[in-house]
């Protein structure tokens, strides 16, 4: 890697994936682009923006396209038509930039596991076509999918190069740990939060037996640089092939939080989706030979750790 471009770089993934290209290709140039940065939902800014990289000389060899909007909870449900349209709009100006302004670099376009159906086998990344996805995330995987359809399409009337990467659950140091954060952030957030405070209990969404596979956010950097400089194929899963009960999860990040009091599960008025979600990883293992490194324990540890000491140092 020597000219990068990844956008969304400001976000929770985004940020750890910068850090970690500037650490393994230390004369690497590359430009972490935020919504400060440009606005990919704004054509003509997208475009004045690439137009102006490219005349000064920057001469992109990978593009790395991690921008959406997203939020957790239930706000999909209640705001499919904006998130369809923003995110439909980001992705289509990308493609246009990259092949207007940087058809020689390698397009590598991150989208979500909610794409594939909810059954409860371990995904194949066959499955990404020809199935339904999740009702509540309909909006969100259709715009997602846009990028599968846009790799086909660009490299068949263009012969632009790219692969689409499949994220779990990401999770780890830097991640949001407000109590409507993905799963591992909040709880995080509550135990870590309710050990300071000394209070008796923290609830847990649902009743605590849905199944979710998680992926350590370092090692979600790892996966889409091996990816992007390794990967041909039309898309890739990343992670770690196994799935965890959330009441799991909320008991591990209890005992690293040091937390004594009660675990309250509560179903009633809750949004806690699909029962059980994770991703077939033997693509990856076998043309790249790529497996995540972090044990969910260790993780989870590291997380409360990086949590603890971002409050003590009055951070967050």
């Amino acid at each position: 890697m020597k000219n990068v471009i990844v956008t969304g770089a400001t976000g929770f993934v985004g940020k750890t994936l910068v850090r970690e290209i500037r650490r393994r290709f230390p004369d690497a140039n590359v430009i972490a682009a935020g919504s400060a940065t440009v606005d990919l939902a704004d054509m003509h800014a997208t475009s004045a923006w690439m137009q102006g990289l490219k005349d000064s000389g920057f001469a992109c060899d990978h593009i790395i396209h991690l921008a959406a909007l997203y939020k957790a909870g239930d706000w999909p449900v209640r705001h499919p038509a904006t998130q369809l349209y923003a995110n439909m709009v980001i992705n289509i100006n990308l493609l246009e930039g990259w092949k207007s302004f940087f058809p020689e670099a390698k397009l590598t376009a991150i989208i979500s596991y909610c794409l594939y159906p909810s059954t409860e086998h371990p995904h194949p990344e066959s499955e990404l076509w020809g199935h339904e996805p999740e009702e509540y995330l309909f909006a969100y995987a259709f715009a997602k999918k846009a990028l599968l359809v846009g790799r086909k399409a660009y490299l068949k009337e263009y012969g632009l190069k790219s692969t689409c990467v499949v994220l779990p659950t990401v999770y780890g140091p830097g991640d949001s740990f407000a109590e409507n954060s993905h799963v591992v952030g909040a709880l995080v957030g509550k135990f870590v939060r309710a050990a300071r405070e000394g209070k008796p209990s923290v609830e847990v969404w649902g009743t605590g037996d849905q199944q979710r596979e998680f992926l350590h956010v370092d090692d979600a950097a790892d996966g889409i640089i091996a990816a992007a400089l390794g990967s041909d194929e039309e898309a890739l899963n990343l992670g770690i092939g196994d799935a965890y009960r959330i009441r799991d999860i909320a008991e591990w990040i209890r005992d690293a939080a040091g937390f004594t009091g009660q675990i309250e599960y509560r179903v009633e008025g809750r949004f806690v989706g699909v029962h059980k979600r994770m991703l077939d990883v033997t693509l990856v293992r076998e043309t790249l030979g790529w497996t995540a490194p972090t044990p969910i324990r260790d993780g989870l540890q590291n997380t409360v750790d990086w949590y603890r000491d971002q409050l003590d140092a009055g951070l967050a």
